[in-house]
């Protein structure tokens, strides 16, 4: 029996100069019972566990995510570059109760999504050019006149 359903997972990314942040909204269920069916009051659930992989692989520092057992959602912030290929994110979650027994791995939610794109630099400003004649007569042009 898996212990909780996910109820909205979003993925917003917003780009920088040359990495991009996605911020993953997590919320879920708390789950009621045991597996073998006993009752699970919300007070016996110590903390939650948000495991996730970036392309199959899991990020090395502050892993897993650690949340306290009274909250029902969670924010995970990832760093990622932009590049041609798609990145692939999947999320898990355990609970985990006043005695540090842990349940197994909800169901994987995952999205996939490409940053594919890298933002530029604005344009140049105060464009003008000059045409000088032979006469040493000068035109001169600016952009807006």
């Amino acid at each position: 029996m898996r212990f909780a359903a996910f109820l909205m997972v979003g993925l917003l990314v917003t780009l920088a100069a040359h990495a991009a942040t996605a911020t993953s909204e997590l919320s879920w269920t708390a789950p009621t019972t045991r597996v073998d069916g006993a009752p699970l009051l919300v007070d016996e659930i110590k903390e939650y566990r948000v495991y996730y992989t970036i392309d199959g692989q899991t990020p090395g520092d502050n892993y897993p995510v650690v949340v306290s057992g009274t909250a029902q959602s969670e924010t995970v912030t990832l760093e990622l570059m932009p590049r041609a290929e798609p990145y692939v994110v999947g999320f898990a979650i355990t609970t985990v109760d006043t005695d540090g027994v842990e349940s197994v791995l909800s169901d994987v939610v995952s999205k996939t999504f490409n940053i594919d794109r890298i933002v530029k630099p604005s344009a140049p400003t105060n464009l003008q050019f000059n045409i000088t004649f032979g006469d040493g007569y000068t035109i001169t042009e600016k952009v807006g006149q």
